[in-house]
């Protein structure tokens, strides 16, 4: 049986691997030393008896013959023993064995099956320890994170092309990911605060990219926006300002009190029954004034402004819509008004990102939930069609009412706002 040849890292003397690269060398043996090589690298190539020859130029196929003592030029596809080559090479004027050879003309032999082992221990280590970060107990979409960034392999990909420690980048996306929802910090010291680098979280770094679909699933967004203006309005969604203009809060029937720019503006909208935009630059050096007792209904989602602006019109009451997650504008606002004496009162979709944003509005601002009840939604279930949304992603527990939570668990199904814009217009309307 022909003897396995051992892939041993070798220690050559200096003087015998000038001799070697003087006589093996030269270009007619390069190309079958690469060959040789990536035979010896490949995985087995510890147990390697062969190795395959093709594409060999014809001078590179004498030198082989000239090698192993054949008497014969091999065709342009042949295999040759490796345990013979050693035996050869060490019977020939360098006196070394196929490895000593090899690494003398090409550099130390790389073990990739055990870069691979090692590897693969690393990434457990890391994904061990972000299993027991502190903050999962309290946040369970997070723990959801993680196994997503796990099953796609997005935190070795990014690593990779981004030539990063996995293990710090993603530490770092845990102390980013902590922080928000925020309370309108901006980008650049959110990434200086967390990794002391401002520029951390800019577009098309590495963590940016792990952060932001985290945002995305925050703010009930499908996927992470690739459009720098989608980018923006995403941070903005979760309370991180790019810029004071990205960050807005949609309103409609708002009356502020006092004679500034903003509150005439809006009081003119009201009395015109159109919905306005307020930007977070408007609302920075402004300090919105209600009446003392002034209702104040929060929505999620757009149609409901338009609904009510269309039936309802000048008659209808102050309105805010958060349009997904409150935005660092549409917080500012209601907290504004909320330290004026404003009565603050919430709603969003039956479904669980509805209950997040209900959990924020209520822990933030003390809204009072609004239609948002175990039995509005027990009611609203019977408005929906036989093909309802299955309700996705990791249960809430809504703190204003626990049987809200175990209901929808329960039933399985969201129930949106456009099911119930009728009864909401009700409340609205003056």
């Amino acid at each position: 049986m022909t003897p396995v040849l051992r892939v041993v890292p070798s220690e050559t003397d200096p003087a015998r691997g000038r001799l070697i690269r003087e006589r093996l060398g030269g270009p007619d043996y390069a190309a079958f030393f690469r060959a040789v090589r990536m035979r010896l690298e490949s995985p087995g190539g510890a147990a390697a008896r062969t190795v395959t020859l093709r594409g060999l130029s014809e001078a590179a196929r004498r030198a082989v013959a000239d090698l192993y003592g054949w008497p014969t030029v091999p065709e342009e596809r042949a295999r040759a023993s490796l345990a013979k080559l050693d035996a050869a090479l060490r019977q020939s004027a360098v006196a070394a064995g196929v490895v000593e050879v090899v690494e003398a003309v090409g550099g130390p032999l790389v073990d990739h099956r055990a870069q691979r082992e090692v590897a693969v221990r690393r990434e457990e280590e890391v994904w061990t320890r972000a299993a027991g970060h502190p903050g999962l107990e309290a946040r369970p979409e997070l723990r959801v994170w993680i196994e997503e960034l796990r099953a796609r392999g997005l935190l070795r990909r990014v690593a990779r092309a981004m030539n990063v420690d996995p293990g710090l980048l993603l530490r770092q996306a845990f102390d980013v990911v902590a922080r928000i929802p925020a309370r309108g910090i901006p980008l650049s010291v959110l990434a200086a605060e967390c990794t002391g680098d401002a520029h951390a979280l800019d577009p098309g770094r590495p963590l940016a990219t792990l952060v932001l679909g985290m945002a995305a699933r925050l703010a009930g967004w499908p996927q992470v926006p690739s459009g720098a203006t989608a980018r923006r309005r995403l941070w903005a969604e979760v309370g991180v300002l790019c810029d004071p203009l990205s960050a807005q809060v949609l309103v409609l029937g708002l009356r502020p009190t006092g004679d500034g720019r903003l509150a005439r503006q809006l009081r003119e909208s009201a009395e015109g029954g159109e919905p306005r935009r307020v930007t977070l630059r408007e609302l920075a050096d402004v300090r919105l004034s209600v009446a003392p007792g002034t209702a104040v209904f929060i929505c999620e989602n757009p149609v409901v402004v338009v609904a009510s602006a269309d039936r309802v019109g000048p008659r209808c009451a102050a309105l805010v819509c958060t349009e997904g997650i409150p935005s660092t504008a549409a917080l500012h606002l209601l907290r504004s008004i909320a330290k004026a004496g404003a009565a603050l009162f919430f709603h969003a979709d039956f479904d669980w990102p509805g209950l997040r944003i209900g959990s924020l509005l209520a822990a933030q601002l003390a809204a009072t939930p609004w239609r948002f009840m175990a039995r509005d939604y027990h009611a609203a279930l019977g408005l929906l069609a036989s093909e309802a949304v299955p309700l996705k992603g990791p249960t809430v527990r809504p703190v204003w009412d626990p049987e809200l939570g175990a209901s929808m668990s329960a039933a399985g199904r969201a129930v949106f706002e456009e099911h119930v814009i009728d009864s909401l217009l009700v409340d609205v309307a003056h």
